[in-house]
């Protein structure tokens, strides 16, 4: 038996081979079928070492410290502008008030179709984006899709026509929303590999923060001084309390000043983010690796060639698709996210129904932005100090008390609280789905995985929409609340299905071929 000195270990990764008689044929065969490839390689008993890798100096990570604290900062003015999609809830009155000057059928319900069209557009274009950057290159496609949502904003302000407006802004603020939202968190996570919690809840962070800022700059530009919907229409059998023209006038100046405004934050986040072409990935994993202290690590004597590893990732996206866990994931996602995409969507008309004043329904959905955007992080954390499961069942049972409670509220302080609760519900439930696919798939896949569950958001976008548009007039909004407080009961239960760890990704094909030649051998040997 040859022996490696511990010199000879430690530049190789700390794995050793031990070579034994008429197990070199093993080796060669496992090697064809596995994913194992030794950097040590055993012919004519001659030992080949793998080089040592090289890593940055000091500084180069200074460096590309600095410039990837600027990148992050700006992506999250990029975020703020895309924060845009959760401004519609709270300027939909309004809009509704401007249209009604030229078309007196446009009625709320019509308004609240446009966010499930534009939540469908923007979760079906995000894996879009990072393939076309990595073509013609991230500053440019940042660059021009913040420029062409300023400009939706800007062509809407002269369109009053419903279906022209919801035309032009479902797919121009769709379309450049979807291709745009990853973009800055790659850029990120190329300074910082190893911090993509870090990376990714900074950055979205500023998407809650952009709505409620906005929030603010549209009440104060279209009902400064707080009037209360006045104008009465009979729709269905019930009153229904629209703005009068004085808030539906200033309505195109609040889309150009959201246009000026979105322009300028573009311009300025596309200015500082940069996508570093000269950092190389593993070096820059092997550095920060480096500068990590060292941890005593046991060796193990000789490597078991008779034991056929588990492929622990997915090897294609056609497989990850069907797969049980795949459609297990995709009905918990329709099942949860249901409740908060319905409410981010109405919680103003509701509100307005309970007689609540336009000041604190502004505040709620401002401070509903910042809980969705700013608690991702700690979510996401949780989960990977804890397991899937046990976040997805407190945030789960969170919505369970809201949809529960939220009928029988009629109470201003109340409605903000039990709002707030469901927008940090729906942040965590949207930070935590990434987590677990690549978990379950891995990092190959996991990450297109993602965008099918994204998708799945935006049909339960659709399916609250709906539930508002249709079934309300039959069951009132308490009957809604308890449907959606069934429908998240259901996928609590599908949740205890879920396995997140275990799976063996390996064709079965190839797994049944490794386990007839290890099988041949056995039987030559006797």
């Amino acid at each position: 038996m040859e022996e490696l000195k511990d010199s000879d270990l430690n530049q190789n990764n700390h794995l050793r081979i031990d070579t034994q008689p008429h197990q070199q044929e093993c080796n060669q065969f496992l090697s064809n079928y596995c994913d194992f490839q030794s950097p040590l390689k055993t012919e004519q008993s001659n030992l080949e070492i793998k080089p040592k890798k090289e890593v940055y100096t000091n500084e180069e990570m200074k460096k590309f410290t600095k410039q990837g604290i600027v990148s992050l900062v700006g992506g999250v003015l990029i975020h703020i502008e895309l924060g845009t999609f959760y401004v519609w809830a709270s300027i939909s009155p309004y809009v509704a008030a401007w249209m009604r000057i030229k078309d007196t059928t446009i009625t709320h319900t019509s308004m609240s179709a446009v966010y499930p069209i534009l939540g469908i557009i923007t979760m079906s274009f995000l894996s879009f984006g990072i393939k076309i950057a990595e073509r013609v290159g991230f500053k440019f496609i940042i660059g021009c899709g913040s420029f062409i949502l300023a400009l939706a904003f800007l062509i809407i302000s002269f369109v009053q026509d419903i279906q022209v407006f919801i035309a032009i802004y479902c797919i121009m603020v769709g379309i450049s929303g979807g291709l745009l939202h990853m973009l800055p968190i790659i850029c990120g996570l190329r300074y910082f590999p190893n911090k993509s919690g870090l990376v990714s809840g900074v950055i979205i962070g500023g998407y809650g923060f952009g709505s409620f800022i906005f929030n603010f700059v549209c009440k104060a530009i279209a009902n400064p001084n707080n009037v209360q919907p006045s104008v009465e229409v009979i729709e269905d059998g019930k009153v229904v309390l629209y703005f009068d023209s004085e808030v539906g006038e200033k309505v195109p100046f609040m889309f150009q000043v959201l246009a000026i405004s979105y322009l300028g934050l573009g311009i300025i986040g596309t200015l500082m983010i940069r996508y570093p072409k000269d950092i190389d990935p593993d070096k820059m994993l092997t550095t920060l690796e480096a500068l990590q202290p060292k941890k005593n690590k046991q060796f193990e004597d000789q490597l078991p060639t008779c034991i056929i590893p588990n492929r622990k990732e997915c090897q294609s996206v056609t497989n990850g698709i069907k797969s049980k866990p795949f459609i297990l994931l995709q009905l918990i996602v329709l099942m949860s996210c249901t409740l908060g995409m319905m409410i981010s969507n109405c919680y103003k008309f509701y509100g307005f129904e309970l007689g609540f004043n336009d000041s604190l329904l502004t505040v709620l959905g401002s401070v509903g932005g910042v809980m969705n955007g700013s608690s991702r992080f700690f979510w996401v954390t949780l989960t990977e100090k804890t397991s899937f499961k046990f976040t997805f069942t407190i945030i789960s049972f969170l919505n369970l008390a809201s949809s529960s409670i939220l009928p029988y509220n009629t109470s201003g302080i109340g409605y903000l609280l039990i709002i707030g609760v469901i927008y940090l519900a729906e942040g965590g439930l949207l930070a935590i789905y990434p987590v677990v696919c690549a978990k379950i798939f891995g990092k190959k896949v996991g990450g297109v995985i993602n965008y099918f569950m994204y998708f799945m958001v935006g049909v339960s976008n659709m399916i609250g929409y709906i539930l508002y548009a249709f079934v309300r007039n039959r069951i009132g909004w308490e009957g809604i609340f308890w449907v959606c407080f069934a429908i998240n009961t259901l996928g609590i239960i599908l949740g205890l299905f879920l396995k997140e760890s275990g799976y063996d990704w390996q064709d079965p094909q190839i797994r049944l071929k490794v386990q007839s030649g290890l099988q041949m051998q056995d039987n030559n040997k006797q």
